[in-house]
């Protein structure tokens, strides 16, 4: 008694990264924000699209339009301030040459998300973190679209679970050695054998089970459908963990999954509680033929 007793403390003294995971799940789930178009007709500035569907006015805002005297101050004083980067945001600075004046309007992108941006159908490549900057080609109409990298890619199920091996000194709270990843059940699976993604073994560590599947995700960029699906065939495994060292794995770590029923999904360890040896957050995207 004595033994498990310590063993729960231990667990309970453990930071759990669960912040880490959940942030990592939060933007992996968001839904893709609604392509913003832009215009520029000859002779005047650069402006939001009038007729474009209402979601976009919630995801673009125009901050200002600034000489190049003032230019890097204003950036410099939005991009410091605390409030007004609150959420996850872009700053898309356009640049422009009329009659002679270069001015450059300034627009807040609200989204956590990789974007791609094309003006006039070429793709711009040069896009810096939290910063991407346009130069409009003087006297000339164009159009700017930022879309959204993540386009197409929608949540099928977004879930918490915790695994235990299942002599665990929790065992009185259920079995959860196994978890199915297309429902999100981790406790008392029926035929596990069958219906598991995840396997809690305990000195063999985790592993996927029935054909799922594991990657390391290592870019600094959030794990996204389109990421995952191109990982070679070399970084898949079917094994995410070893026999369970420190009781748990670390939080923060992050994974690319294909679970037995073929949907790609990203899935973050929270390292593990007083409860469970493991906790887990993640997402699965939706499969072509799901509703």
């Amino acid at each position: 008694m004595r033994k498990t007793a310590a063993l729960i403390l231990s667990l309970a003294m453990t930071t759990t990264g669960c912040t880490e995971a959940n942030n990592v799940i939060k933007v992996a789930a968001q839904s893709p924000i609604t392509p913003i178009v832009l215009k520029i007709v000859h002779g005047g500035l650069v402006t939001i699209a009038e007729d474009v569907p209402s979601p976009q006015a919630k995801a673009v805002a125009l901050v200002g339009v600034f000489a190049v005297d003032a230019l890097s101050s204003a950036v410099a004083s939005e991009q410091n301030n605390e409030k007004a980067m609150a959420e996850d945001a872009v700053l898309l600075l356009v640049t422009q040459t009329i009659r002679g004046q270069v001015q450059t309007s300034v627009f807040k992108i609200t989204t956590s998300h990789k974007l791609i941006v094309a003006m006039n159908g070429k793709f711009i490549e040069t896009l810096e973190p939290k910063k991407i900057t346009i130069t409009a080609e003087p006297g000339t109409d164009s159009t700017i679209v930022v879309t959204d990298a993540q386009a197409g890619q929608i949540t099928y199920i977004n879930a918490k679970i915790n695994l235990a091996p299942s002599n665990f000194a929790n065992n009185m709270l259920g079995d959860h050695s196994h978890t199915d990843l297309d429902t999100g059940r981790d406790k008392n699976l029926p035929d596990p054998n069958q219906n598991a993604d995840l396997f809690d073994s305990g000195t063999g560590g985790v592993v996927t089970v029935n054909g799922a599947k594991a990657a390391r995700w290592t870019s600094s960029d959030a794990p996204t459908l389109a990421g995952c699906e191109s990982l070679p065939k070399a970084a898949w495994t079917t094994k995410l963990y070893g026999s369970f060292q420190n009781l748990g794995g670390p939080g923060g770590d992050v994974w690319c999954v294909l679970s037995k029923q073929g949907r790609y999904g990203t899935l973050a360890s929270g390292g593990n509680n007083a409860n469970y040896a493991w906790t887990f957050a993640y997402v699965l995207w939706k499969k072509p033929g799901d509703n």
